[in-house]
């Protein structure tokens, strides 16, 4: 097997006509192919007289074609002997419930919430790209660089980077509510480039699970969720997500700043939710909750001094009671 995003862009560089049912996995014909590659999110990077470039997907392809699931981070080398694979990162796997999945996984390990990157030699240099960028204008892949120790052979190795700014809770602009944290690179999983193959690292917390059901339940356990490998040391191994649907809804609410941690609160999930957030603004909020009845009594009684909150109280008694726990914590009370 070869990448499929390579065998498309090599088969027309050549002026041949592409295999499909490597690039496609089924018959098709060139402009579908052509279709797929234009729209691809490509970024190129000047290299002497050659071009690095990085291919992904926009949006996540829903079916398996083969061109789709080779492009999230891909590196290409394009000179003018055409183009060569450098960096081959995971392929696009799929979340349980998108598609079917043998009953019980080989292995399980906590899915972190930062920013893919993976780490290559290119030039006899160690390298680093995210999704869509080099460390030529990725702070990700830069920082990535600077905390990579060891060295690195005939291979893509992928990490996840922690730390400010890096994984879905920091998007959003409501940063200053979340723990600062410090940088840390975790190894995932890396790919022999000579024979293509995917292994697992033990980077991420290992989590013994028996089947399906029990994935999903040990799943709200482990922040963002799991993820499944149901087979190891091949091209594209048949690999799951398992999302924790209760961290992508604290998630979706941090993104909302005060507003949604108020809400939070109001859910009595401030306590699942503190490892993300700042120590000042957990103790802020922590006190905030255990003024909650008398806030409730006030504002019942109309007598919580903010003109929204008593606007809304005839409306709707139980929005007058977020904004009211909202100005307690963004002004105090």
């Amino acid at each position: 097997m070869a990448n499929a995003l390579l065998l498309a862009l090599r088969s027309l560089w050549l002026g041949e006509e592409p295999p499909y049912e490597e690039v496609l996995g089924r018959e098709g014909d060139e402009r579908e192919v052509r279709e797929l590659l234009s729209g691809l999110w490509v970024k190129c990077y000047p290299q002497g007289d050659k071009r690095l470039c990085v291919y992904s997907y926009k949006r996540p392809p829903k079916d398996p074609v083969p061109l789709l699931l080779d492009a999230r981070g891909t590196v290409i080398e394009w000179s003018k002997d055409g183009p060569e694979l450098v960096a081959y990162p995971f392929h696009k796997f799929f979340n349980l419930g998108e598609a079917e999945f043998p009953e019980r996984p080989l292995l399980a390990y906590e899915k972190l919430d930062g920013t893919m990157v993976s780490l290559f030699l290119y030039d006899g240099e160690v390298r680093a790209a995210t999704r869509k960028k080099l460390d030529v204008d990725s702070p990700f892949a830069k920082k990535a660089l600077e905390l990579f120790e060891g060295e690195l052979g005939d291979e893509t190795r992928v990490f996840e980077l922690l730390g400010p700014g890096s994984g879905s809770p920091w998007v959003g602009g409501t940063q200053e509510l979340l723990r600062a944290g410090e940088w840390s690179l975790v190894p995932l999983a890396y790919r022999d480039m000579k024979t293509l193959k995917l292994y697992p690292l033990e980077g991420p917390t290992r989590v013994e699970v028996e089947d399906l059901e029990d994935a999903k339940r040990k799943a709200e356990g482990f922040g963002e969720g799991l993820v499944l490998w149901f087979e190891v040391g091949s091209q594209r191994p048949l690999m799951a997500k398992v999302k924790s649907v209760k961290y992508k809804r604290l998630v979706d609410l941090l993104k909302l700043g005060w507003e949604g941690l108020a809400k939070i609160i109001l859910m009595n999930a401030l306590d699942d939710a503190a490892r993300m957030l700042d120590n000042e603004v957990y103790s802020k909020a922590k006190a905030v909750e255990g003024m909650l009845d008398e806030i409730e009594r006030a504002v019942l009684r109309g007598e919580f001094p903010h003109e929204r909150v008593r606007e809304w109280l005839p409306i709707d008694p139980s929005r007058a009671l977020e904004e009211a726990v909202r100005v307690c914590l963004e002004e105090g009370c």
